[in-house]
C-alpha cells in the first residue's frame, strides 16, 4: 500500500516538473523568473533606498536596466551598478543534453553556442547600461541557476567577460559576497 501510494506522488511530481517545463519555454516567462530572484536576493542584503528597480542608467537613451545599486559618488551624487539578470536556458539545456548524451561534438557546439550567447548579453549590458562617472565602470550580469552559473565560471568566461565587456557574473550564491565586497 505504501510503495503503491508512493507511486502516485512520483506520478503527481512528474505532472508538476511538466508543468515547470511549459511554464519556462517562454522566453519571457524565464526572464521574469530571474528577474523575481534577482530582486529577492536583494530585497534580503540591501535596504529598500539602497538600489532601484528599472533605472536608466546613461544620459542618452531610454533602455532601463532590471536592478540598479546607488553607490556613493563625488559631490554627494548617486553612481550606480547596473545589475541585469540573463537565463539563456535554451542553449544551457542543449548543453546540458549534449553532457548526457555523452556526444563530444553536440557538447562543442552547444559549449560554443553557450559562450557565444553569453558574450553577447555582456555586450549588451556594457552597451545599454554602463556609463561612467553615471555608473560604475563594470556591470553585472546575474545568472539564475547555479549550473548555469558553473558553467559559464568552468568555461573561462569570467576573464573575458570582465576583460573585454567590464562586465561580472553572479550566480544565486555569490551574489550576497559580489555586493557585500563592494
Amino acid at each position: 500500500e505504501q510503495v503503491y501510494k508512493g507511486l502516485g506522488e512520483m506520478q503527481t511530481l512528474a505532472t508538476g516538473v511538466g508543468d515547470l517545463k511549459k511554464v519556462l519555454s517562454n522566453v519571457k516567462t524565464r526572464g521574469i523568473l530571474g528577474e523575481i530572484q534577482l530582486g529577492a536576493i536583494l530585497e534580503q542584503i540591501l535596504s529598500p533606498d539602497q538600489y532601484e528597480e528599472n533605472v536608466t542608467t546613461r544620459s542618452t537613451g531610454s533602455e532601463r536596466v532590471e536592478y540598479a545599486v546607488k553607490l556613493p559618488g563625488e559631490d554627494d551624487r548617486t553612481v550606480y551598478l547596473p545589475i541585469d539578470a540573463k537565463f539563456p536556458a535554451d542553449a544551457y539545456a542543449k548543453l546540458v543534453d549534449a553532457y548526457d548524451e555523452g556526444d563530444s561534438a553536440a557538447i562543442e557546439a552547444a559549449g560554443k553556442n553557450l559562450e557565444r550567447i553569453i558574450k553577447s548579453e555582456a555586450k549588451d549590458i556594457r552597451d545599454k547600461y554602463v556609463e561612467p562617472p553615471n555608473t560604475t565602470d563594470f556591470g553585472i550580469m546575474f545568472l539564475p541557476f547555479e549550473g548555469l552559473y558553473a558553467e559559464v565560471v568552468r568555461r573561462g568566461l569570467v576573464e573575458t567577460l570582465q576583460r573585454d565587456y567590464k562586465v561580472n557574473i553572479a550566480g544565486p550564491t555569490t551574489m550576497a559576497a559580489l555586493l557585500n565586497s563592494l
